[in-house]
């Protein structure tokens, strides 16, 4: 079954079963989902970190039924802001992003994804559902890495247990009798060691080799410097590796257990396990009845334009941390979370990924933002599967004086595309667009406050010589 986000379906007699299955998931929260005992469902950022949007408590879908008698005639399902892929009883669901009109490959969500990531990818997954979560599941791998040994390399304490002459912990008198009578030189012994070759280690490296299976994987691990250097370190730092502990090591990390330092390496623990179980779900080996990987589309596309925004001097605050938040009111009141915005012409950018423009909530939002920073220009950026478009609206009130104005801006995401390199292409042309956009703004702004305050600086420098 493919879906849309944020849509609305009503089952037929030829699919109705299709849609029952998915009372599993729907009308239940998230956390309900990823919480409940035997799903392996991730949801980005969600499952990993926690979100300042309460994600959490949002359903997957609501649906609805119709009854004649006993009988169900009628499904009616709504989704919403989630995209990726979910398996539910044997059934495979693909949702993807709603501003790409014909099925298939979403090659919108991928561009976000690998945009998000950083990384320079042009080879799109296989068609398959369960090649396609597996690919997902792959594309977090490299900055999970990278985030978690940004705090080095974990270490935890090991029981370890030698039989040598070289005596450095405490003897194990029962393992002495047994392996070194009549004695032969060497003693047994046991230490307790702060090392590098531990359970979580171990369950990294058994996951970088088994992506590497894969050309996809492997071309993602050599992606980019940082990613070969930590790739290296893990290498080195066990060596104790042997495939044929695969099982073992995964048993002992199912339970995550929370690091006061080494904060980042939980969320690379998750992945890592549904990296390593996907073949087992994938082959119907497991009894998960809900697995699969959902993206938060409305986070994507704000840190998508991030990629853009940041470059032409914007700064964007963590929302997600609660970090870079503003107050409307003196003492710390009525805290809120603007997306981007930029100092030199007091210009604020909110991402909204929605079709439908201005809306009255919307504008209400850029406007209190505009009011609280004193700012000129307010701009709303959607995505339209439409052209390009520009809408100017100049401001009353506080604003009037300085020529504020709110804009909203139609950012087009391509339709016709033969292939993913001919997608990137139009979809750089997009983003050049905006880029010349704003640096016209900012022009523009610049050059307003120069004629509307020059006059009085230089009269100020008069009176004052």
């Amino acid at each position: 079954m493919i879906l849309k986000d944020n849509s609305t379906y009503s089952s037929t007699s030829e699919n109705l079963e299709e849609f029952l299955s998915l009372q599993n998931v729907a009308n239940r929260t998230l956390s309900e989902l990823t919480d409940e005992c035997g799903n392996d469902l991730l949801i980005y950022p969600y499952s990993f970190e926690e979100c300042e949007d309460k994600i959490g408590n949002q359903p997957l879908m609501s649906l609805q039924t119709d009854w004649k008698g006993k009988q169900c005639t009628k499904v009616h399902l709504t989704t919403g802001n989630l995209v990726g892929f979910i398996g539910i009883d044997g059934h495979s669901v693909s949702i993807q992003s709603r501003f790409v009109q014909h099925t298939g490959e979403d090659f919108f969500l991928h561009y976000m994804l690998q945009k998000m990531l950083y990384l320079n990818l042009f080879r799109m997954p296989h068609e398959t559902s369960d090649e396609a979560v597996f690919d997902f599941l792959l594309y977090l791998f490299p900055k999970f890495l990278n985030e978690a040994l940004a705090q080095g390399i974990y270490k935890e304490y090991q029981h370890n247990a030698y039989n040598d002459a070289n005596v450095r912990g405490v003897i194990n008198i029962s393992r002495q009798i047994k392996c070194n009578l009549p004695f032969n030189g060497r003693i047994a012994y046991r230490t307790r060691e702060f090392s590098q070759d531990n359970q979580v280690t171990e369950l990294i490296r058994h996951t970088l080799e088994y992506i590497c299976t894969t050309r996809f994987g492997k071309a993602l691990l050599e992606s980019d410097t940082q990613t070969r250097d930590n790739v290296s370190q893990i290498r080195t730092a066990t060596p104790n590796y042997h495939r044929q502990d695969r099982e073992n090591v995964i048993r002992h990390n199912l339970k995550i257990v929370p690091h006061p330092y080494f904060t980042r390496y939980a969320p690379l623990q998750k992945l890592c396990l549904r990296i390593l179980r996907h073949e087992k779900i994938k082959y119907g080996q497991q009894e998960n009845p809900i697995h699969g990987i959902l993206f938060d589309a409305a986070y994507l596309w704000e840190e998508y334009l991030t990629t853009i925004l940041t470059k032409q001097g914007f700064t964007h605050p963590n929302n997600k941390k609660g970090i870079g938040r503003i107050y409307l009111a003196k003492g710390h009141k009525f805290p809120r979370y603007l997306d981007f915005f930029r100092e030199s012409d007091g210009t604020i950018v909110d991402a909204k990924y929605k079709m439908a423009t201005e809306k009255r909530e919307d504008v209400h939002q850029l406007i209190t933002y505009m009011y609280r920073l004193r700012g000129k220009q307010g701009i709303l950026i959607h995505p339209t599967f439409q052209a390009h478009a520009t809408t100017r609206h100049s401001l009353r009130g506080y604003g009037e004086d300085d020529n504020a104005e709110l804009e909203t801006y139609l950012f087009h995401i391509p339709q016709q595309a033969a292939d993913y390199p001919d997608f990137v292409s139009k979809m750089a042309a997009s983003e050049e667009l905006l880029r010349k956009h704003l640096q016209g703004n900012k022009i523009f702004m610049e050059s307003h406050f120069l004629r509307t305050f020059a006059p009085t600086i230089k009269n100020e420098l008069n009176f004052s010589s």
